[in-house]
């Protein structure tokens, strides 16, 4: 009797591991996506085909067939822990990233609130087993949730998960440091394009705006009877001047250049000092900018040696005030925004002639261009090829010093005064006595003296004479020593209490 209450007690106790190896089996199944039929053969191998009832089916169909479509892939996620999220016995089931954590496509479909609550319940070891249970009716979506739980599967992963709201504070994704030509609004056709002029860096083409994606009638309400139908919208013509760099190494240049003026572009009344930038075409590194006819101040220079002395004088006498003003106002609005110029000359002013029926003439309005050699003093600009043309170039740029040959606001202020200069005498206050010999125009310019240079031409010295206080106004920023040389500020405030040709 003793040995027949043994014998049962033994078979419960066998009947109790079994049936536990049967959930354990179970959770298996679910963690390694095992199919119906593996499950069997391990049910088989272990002695417990009898109990197969109790374990969870997965899938659709019978639990003694095979499947006929490959388990859910596993979904992968950034770096977690050191499960490798493959297993040597079934490599084709999972398609897991190296060193990532897998989580079930059956899981990850859950709400993001849901995991977050399962996630607070979760730990890093298998929870103990209760006494006397050790098998409990469970659904597939539960049995892969409890085998998660237990092996902390639901632990945050080390690397964070970025949001597309945070990609905006991401470095990387901030804009851009200059303005681009948006050429889906309006582009410009270069087969027919004229050559404005050229340089080192760049050809500058004239060039006819055309309107890139016309605007097609909608599908809105039909048109009554009586009214004409839609047409096609067609922009206003206008005229591009287009900077097309000469060579390899102008892309850089350019670069630089469409940074410093997308910057000055910025800045309130812009358009009255330099000429409207209107982007970097990045299709062929390209500087595209609204045209001015008006011609150049060295233009005007070749103008005026076609006159008479008495109509160059009375001509002059109408132009330099306003020039100057433009100039010098100009000049000030660089400074300020933080910008120096570093190659101010008449080739690189541009006028504008504007005309109104409430003016007695027409108005020439004087703006920069080509910021080629120019550089913001608060930024990482390259001042490599800051230079500027010799003639205009001040006398501490003649110094082998970096510190005193390098561009500054008061070279620029130098550079405007010899500019202005030259509108007065005709030419370079160098040009009749250096004759192009580069050594003597070095040693010229280093004296300081560009007034004494202009009046060993005789012509020049008596235009100077005619009109001493516009030589008054150049003087202000063509002093020798650059600490005495007055700003574009305090030069503006000169202009003014002058009251320059009224």
């Amino acid at each position: 009797m003793n040995e027949m209450h043994l014998s049962v007690a033994q078979n419960s106790a066998k009947l109790g591991i079994l049936s536990f190896l049967s959930l354990l089996t179970g959770y298996l199944v679910t963690l390694l996506a095992l199919d119906t039929t593996d499950y069997l053969i391990v049910l088989q191998v272990c002695g417990m085909a009898d109990n197969a009832t109790r374990v969870p089916r997965i899938g659709k169909g019978s639990s003694t067939t095979r499947r006929q479509h490959p388990p859910a892939p596993l979904r992968t996620h950034s770096e977690t822990n050191t499960l490798s999220g493959e297993h040597p016995g079934n490599p084709s089931r999972t398609h897991a990233r190296h060193k990532s954590t897998s989580l079930a496509s059956g899981v990850s479909r859950r709400s993001p609130g849901y995991a977050r609550r399962t996630n607070e319940h979760s730990s890093a070891t298998p929870p103990p087993a209760r006494k006397g249970h050790y098998a409990t009716k469970s659904t597939p979506e539960n049995a892969q949730l409890e085998v998660q739980k237990a092996y902390g599967l639901f632990s945050p992963p080390l690397t964070p998960v970025h949001s597309h709201e945070s990609a905006g504070s991401d470095p990387s994704h901030t804009a851009p440091d200059h303005i681009t030509f948006d050429f889906s609004k309006i582009d410009y056709e270069l087969k027919q394009a004229k050559v404005l002029g050229r340089g080192i860096w760049s050809t500058v083409l004239l060039a006819d705006g055309r309107e890139a994606c016309p605007r097609r009638a909608g599908r809105g309400p039909a048109n009554p009877p009586a009214s004409p139908p839609a047409q096609r919208h067609v922009g206003p013509s206008c005229l591009f001047a287009v900077k097309m760099p000469a060579r390899a190494d102008a892309v850089n240049i350019f670069r630089q250049e469409a940074k410093v003026l997308s910057h000055l572009m910025q800045q309130p009344s812009a358009t009255q000092y330099i000429v409207p930038f209107r982007g970097l075409d990045e299709r062929c590194s390209s500087l595209v900018f609204e045209a001015v006819l008006g011609g150049s101040l060295e233009s005007l220079n070749s103008r005026l040696k076609q006159m008479t002395e008495v109509a160059r004088h009375l001509e002059l006498v109408n132009l330099f005030p306003g020039l100057a003003d433009d100039l010098i106002s100009g000049l000030e609005f660089m400074h300020t925004a933080g910008v120096v110029h570093a190659d101010i000359k008449p080739a690189n002013v541009l006028l504008d002639i504007s005309e109104h029926y409430s003016l007695p003439r027409p108005v020439v309005r004087a703006r920069y261009i080509d910021f080629s050699a120019s550089f913001r003093l608060d930024s990482d600009d390259s001042t490599t090829n800051a230079g500027g043309t010799w003639d205009y170039m001040a006398p501490e740029q003649m110094r082998s010093q970096e510190a005193l040959n390098t561009p500054t606001s008061a070279s620029d202020a130098w550079s405007l005064g010899i500019t202005l200069l030259s509108l007065i005498v005709g030419d370079s206050p160098y040009a009749a006595a250096c004759g192009g010999n580069i050594f003597m125009l070095r040693e010229a310019i280093k004296s300081g003296d560009p007034f004494g240079f202009a009046r060993m031409n005789p012509p020049a010295a008596k235009r100077m004479a005619a009109c001493q206080e516009f030589i008054d106004c150049c003087r202000q920023g063509l002093k020798k020593d650059r600490e005495r040389r007055l700003s574009a500020r305090n030069w503006k405030g000169w202009l003014v209490s002058q009251e320059l040709g009224a």
